[in-house]
């Protein structure tokens, strides 16, 4: 499965893969596909998130997708409703698909071999 099709699951679909959607179930999925693929797409992006925040956060990357989506100070605990999670995982869905855009042209680091 492409990351195309992973977001777009995820986006769309993520009930049917891990039960009722949740943010930090969605960042649990992502989490686990990047480290599946070992392709290092997770610490990229981990990078390209703290570099759009330089200076202005010293929040978790997975909180600072909270911070785009709801304001700076935002943190899971702000997620009251079904909606608000909805939105997150919507806007973390986005944000990834954005990095992977941008990263095409310039391979991410070949994993170790062995």
């Amino acid at each position: 499965m492409s990351w195309e099709e992973f977001l777009w699951h995820m986006d769309h679909r993520l009930g049917m893969y891990v039960g009722k959607p949740r943010y930090d179930r969605a960042w649990s999925a992502l989490t686990g596909f990047a480290l599946a693929r070992g392709q290092g797409e997770l610490a990229a992006f981990q990078e390209w998130m703290s570099a759009r925040h330089r200076g202005s956060s010293s929040l978790a990357f997975s909180s600072l997708v909270l911070a785009e989506t709801f304001g700076d100070g935002a943190t899971e605990a702000r997620l009251a409703s079904d909606a608000d999670h909805v939105l997150a995982v919507s806007k973390l869905c986005q944000l990834f698909g954005e990095f992977l855009k941008q990263h095409a042209r310039t391979p991410l680091s070949a994993p170790p071999e062995n």
